[in-house]
């Protein structure tokens, strides 16, 4: 799983002043530079995170991995951003893998270019249950704390309990439980993380895919509706042709409804959209390992020819 992707996914839209905080910087104000740095995003140039903390701007980067020309690209951008607000410019790597990775510099005789490297791994997790617990926690280090040394399963329930009860939007504390969950089963077996979800609904009456399983909901029977007057419409063509032709978007239908009933507890907008979007051998590959059925079955069963 890509650590990066799910941690500006579901944390994308928290507070700046979060993120400056994790990274050691505290101002009374700290601002997004998204739209002001838009026409320098050029190429494969574009950074995770940029912000403007009192007089410095932050330059904010999650890794997983660290390539051979990752630190090139954060170089090269760190300069366009110099130029861009003409001033120095303080970029931090939060490394996310678990891989021995050596200082990230660039030293010449002309340049130093030596970013602020945060190892997630290094981390002290026992330090961010306690801020957590006590209502302080940073949002960014709790949704890490799972990546981080010596975090238990037990220390994972309790950060769940901490954030279950935050006095923050439910939009936001859905997205904090998500990741932290997402992160947890990087680390834990399928069975634990499957625990920790029944004991936010159990405890806390928090389901992290409700809202998008009751718009599923409402989406199927729109589509429900359009496909039996497809089909219908499919079927009297037939009775005049002498057959009916396949159509893939009723088969990325019923493979959908297919995997709705037997994941109703974790089928999202997400998955429903890759499948709308899959072509006939990878539907072939989910009705045969899944369901134990080949795509000509469901094809049968449609009245497909």
């Amino acid at each position: 799983m890509a650590y990066k992707d799910v941690i500006l996914k579901y944390l994308s839209h928290i507070s700046p002043k979060e993120i400056a905080e994790f990274v050691g910087v505290n101002a009374e104000i700290v601002e997004s530079l998204s739209e002001e740095i838009k026409d320098i995003r050029i190429a494969d140039l574009h950074a995770d995170f940029v912000l403007r903390a009192n007089e410095k701007i932050l330059h904010v980067e999650f890794q997983q991995e660290m390539k051979r020309d990752d630190l090139n690209r954060f170089y090269v951008y760190n300069a366009l951003l110099t130029r861009e607000f003409d001033r120095p410019i303080n970029t931090y790597i939060i490394y996310l893998g678990s891989s021995k990775i050596p200082e990230q510099k660039i030293i010449g005789e002309m340049v130093r270019f030596e970013p602020a490297l945060i190892r997630i791994s290094e981390m002290d997790a026992k330090a961010v249950l306690e801020k957590a617990k006590s209502g302080n926690g940073n949002i960014i280090a709790m949704a890490l704390m799972p990546l981080m040394k010596n975090c238990q399963e037990n220390d994972v329930v309790n950060l769940i309990d901490a954030e279950a009860t935050m006095k923050i939007s439910e939009g936001l504390k859905t997205d904090i439980l998500t990741s932290t969950l997402l992160m947890s089963s990087t680390v834990y077996g399928k069975e634990f993380v499957k625990e920790l979800r029944r004991r936010l609904i159990e405890m806390y009456d928090v389901d992290i895919f409700e809202e998008d399983r009751q718009k599923l909901l409402e989406q199927f029977e729109k589509e429900r509706q359009k496909f039996e007057k497809e089909k219908q419409e499919l079927l009297e063509k037939g009775k005049t042709e002498g057959k009916i032709e396949g159509k893939i978007e009723m088969l990325r239908e019923s493979v959908s409804i297919l995997l709705f009933s037997k994941f109703k507890d974790s089928y999202t907008i997400q998955m429903k959209n890759a499948v709308n979007k899959a072509e006939e051998n990878a539907l072939n590959y989910i009705t045969a390992h899944i369901f134990d059925i080949s795509l000509d079955d469901v094809k049968k069963i449609l009245f497909i020819s």
